[in-house]
């Protein structure tokens, strides 16, 4: 039988032993937090009001599951099969690696730990996503990062949010690394479309 501290402790340590590589990149040089918000038009194919996610079909087929955020208010009015604009906010803490710097390897780690009181059970589970991206532009003046994840392609723009971290912005190049150790993508807002 294991005690409250025990469970905690294995937690501890576990998240830790999981997220020792990341933090281990002690040549990594600066941290920088983005949001971007977006729109985009979709069909609703299906809600789940427990998890608060809405799973959508885009007009090219690809269909995604998103988490809805606490501020949208007409969530229980969403319906499957309705035409729907999503705003969408993107947020990612990355952390820069100059050119010559070695980043860690992609990956998803996942850390659970379960344990048994009497005939109480307890458990927690920590999942961490690790992918890197390629510095395609840096604009200062705009508050803008351009990049471009190595495996999946598109050239994306992110905008960095934070005035502290703004200041940063020019220890970026062209050609660095930037390894997303932190994504949340939430739907900020559901618009009925006739």
């Amino acid at each position: 039988m294991l005690s409250r501290r025990t469970v905690i402790a294995v937690a501890a340590a576990a998240s830790a032993l999981a997220a020792g590589p990341a933090l281990a990149q002690d040549q990594a040089t600066v941290g920088i937090q983005t949001v971007t918000t977006y729109s985009a038009d979709a069909r609703i194919t299906s809600v789940d009001p427990t998890a608060r996610t809405v799973t959508v079909t885009y007009p090219d087929s690809a269909t995604r599951t998103h988490t809805v955020g606490p501020n949208v208010v007409n969530f229980a009015q969403a319906r499957v099969g309705d035409m729907v604009s999503l705003s969408i906010e993107d947020r990612r803490t990355f952390v820069l690696s100059p050119s010559n710097v070695r980043t860690p390897r992609q990956r998803d780690t996942t850390v659970a730990v379960a344990a048994s009181m009497g005939q109480s059970t307890a458990g927690a589970a920590a999942t961490k996503s690790i992918t890197n991206w390629w510095v395609t532009a840096v604009d200062p003046a705009a508050n803008t990062i351009t990049l471009v994840s190595p495996g999946s392609g598109p050239v994306r723009t992110f905008n960095v949010t934070n005035p502290a971290q703004r200041e940063q912005l020019s220890r970026v190049k062209v050609g660095d690394s930037l390894t997303d150790i932190n994504s949340q993508l939430a739907v900020v807002a559901i618009t009925p479309k006739a």
